[in-house]
């Protein structure tokens, strides 16, 4: 069986929809539904009932499940067996990350890594939010994961990576009455946020809800990449790691720190199972450790 199915197959189980599985497969949707009806002729059975509340597993794809999940696994074992013979002179290691981590600290950690094992490829998805990272990880998309520490993940390893800070980031121009700024004082504000399901918003969400304040949403957007032009255009005040804040304080953006900090756990995680030889140098990083 052809293992690049499997796994499409897999990830269509783990994500519910085709759509989804597309989205976290890094594939069109056309070329997944291919995939899968391939894997369908090949097995001689229908693995999913396709109804208008979206796929099923049938009896023949429940069957398929912890098989295809195993032989993901031995491929990946036999890789890593390679791997550890070429001595990491060469391979990839696959990580996601959450968007709001990847410029502190995963950049850092990357480099150090690419420092040390210049041989070795790393590549970055870009999961939506900490349960499509988990998904990632589980369902062998990627190797490694970098998020917020979650709680009790079932099946996964979470190891503590330090902590991430954020700051108040206002428009320029902006007086700030007294420096830590409470959250009463910043939720007056408008404010650019990403959508609810986030990390950064579930951090916002809380830290308003502790102060007893109202949130009032100027724009709300998934697109990342907008939110520091937002704020430095006067749309509103938001929240964003502090590396990020003093990038946008050089080009007039107002950054000051909130009362009481905002922290937020980070961790790097991955499936309860051996790692490639690649992926365990990169869980060996001083800063990891």
């Amino acid at each position: 069986m052809d293992v690049r199915r499997l796994r499409v197959f897999l990830s269509v189980v783990d994500h519910g929809t085709f759509t989804r599985a597309a989205a976290a497969s890094y594939v069109s949707q056309p070329g997944l539904s291919k995939a899968v009806q391939e894997l369908e002729r090949e097995v001689g059975a229908a693995l999913f009932d396709r109804t208008s509340r979206g796929p099923s597993l049938t009896a023949a794809g429940r069957a398929l499940v912890p098989h295809a999940r195993q032989v993901v696994r031995d491929v990946e074992a036999a890789r890593a067996a390679v791997d550890g013979v070429l001595g990491l002179e060469t391979g990839a290691v696959e990580l996601a990350c959450l968007p709001t981590l990847v410029a502190d600290p995963a950049a850092a950690w990357i480099a150090a890594f690419r420092r040390a094992r210049p041989g070795i490829q790393v590549r970055l998805a870009a999961p939506d939010d900490p349960e499509d990272l988990l998904s990632m990880v589980r369902n062998g998309i990627v190797e490694l994961g970098v998020s917020e520490r979650p709680a009790d993940p079932a099946g996964l390893v979470v190891h503590r990576a330090g902590a991430q800070t954020l700051v108040a980031l206002l428009p320029p121009g902006a007086t700030v009455p007294e420096e830590p700024l409470p959250l009463a004082g910043l939720v007056r504000w408008p404010m650019v946020v990403t959508p609810a399901g986030t990390s950064s918003r579930r951090i916002l969400d809380e830290a308003v809800a502790r102060a007893r304040a109202g949130l009032q949403i100027a724009v709300e957007t998934a697109q990342r990449d907008a939110i520091v032009p937002l704020v430095l255009g006067g749309a509103g005040a938001t929240i964003v790691p502090a590396a990020v804040a003093e990038t946008a304080a050089r080009l007039g953006a107002v950054a000051v720190a909130t009362r009481p900090r905002l922290v937020r756990p980070i961790a790097l995680i991955h499936r309860d199972s051996p790692l490639s030889p690649a992926a365990a140098a990169f869980r060996a990083l001083p800063a990891l450790r």
